[in-house]
């Protein structure tokens, strides 16, 4: 067990592997049917990871809802409403001196890119050139090497992704996105986005982009998939006590290499357990 200290609060860490000892698998007439709520960034991977458990185990029902963010993955668990949520970020101490301390176990993770659209014919930025875009400095692809296409920057809210990369690019602190940005208040509203401008760029896990067939530019020449590539965030899980057994079998489920498959061909990388 771990602990993350905030603000004289805590946040209680668990292993799946702890948690997959407390409750093996059940058999089917036993498991109550389960429900995610939480952050987009994982909501592909999971009801990919649903699909094939399901088929796997056909009395047994995995949904997985539409993105109310980390946000309400956390307030959900925090008010009772649901016994598990599923988030990119671990609670903060606003979130812990609400609701109290939450125990969090993270499955997955997933680096997070820039993507461009069709036309801007760019396959590598640096950070500086990012920042320079974003901030509205630079207008057209011509201006970094691609083509004669004005840029449609898409812009997100301050949520897990944002933060990697305030976090990772020193540029991007403090960084005011250009005025004439696109806002997305959601993954999946930067997805439908970025198909109508040519000229876009945007952020979002590498999952989402493989997915759907985004180009996500190469770093500094890193690529997401290098070692070195230095932007990436956790998916995970946060709940209070106790799960479910359905909710655990379900986890459990993700610990197994046929999860674990499914993890590496959508762009994650599985979370080692002890």
């Amino acid at each position: 067990m771990r602990r993350y200290e905030r603000a004289g609060t805590f946040v209680v860490v668990f292993a799946l592997a702890a948690l997959a000892a407390a409750a093996p698998f059940a058999r089917a007439a036993q498991l109550e049917p389960v429900a995610l709520p939480g952050t987009g960034d994982s909501q592909d991977l999971l009801r990919a990871l649903a699909k094939a458990y399901t088929t796997q185990f056909p009395d047994r029902s995995v949904v997985v809802p539409d993105s109310t963010g980390s946000d309400g993955g956390i307030t959900v668990v925090g008010t009772g409403q649901s016994p598990v949520g599923r988030v990119s970020r671990l609670p903060n101490a606003q979130e812990i001196a609400q609701y109290g301390p939450f125990q969090y176990v993270e499955f997955s993770r997933v680096p997070v890119v820039f993507v461009v659209g069709a036309q801007a014919g760019v396959r590598s930025l640096s950070q500086h050139q990012i920042c320079q875009l974003f901030s509205g400095r630079m207008t057209n692809w011509k201006d970094v090497g691609g083509n004669d296409v004005l840029v449609d920057v898409q812009s997100r809210p301050n949520g897990s992704n944002l933060q990697t990369i305030t976090k990772n690019i020193p540029c991007f602190a403090g960084l005011v996105v250009t005025p004439n940005a696109n806002y997305n208040e959601r993954n999946a509203d930067l997805v439908a986005s970025m198909k109508r401008f040519p000229g876009a760029i945007g952020f979002m896990p590498l999952s989402e982009a493989v997915l759907y067939g985004y180009q996500a530019v190469a770093l500094d020449g890193a690529l997401p998939t290098m070692p070195d590539y230095p932007l990436g965030i956790g998916l995970g899980f946060v709940h209070k006590g106790a799960l479910p057994l359905g909710v655990q079998a379900f986890l459990n489920y993700l610990r197994t290499e046929a999860a674990h498959t499914i993890m590496r061909t959508t762009g994650h990388l599985p979370v080692p357990q002890n």
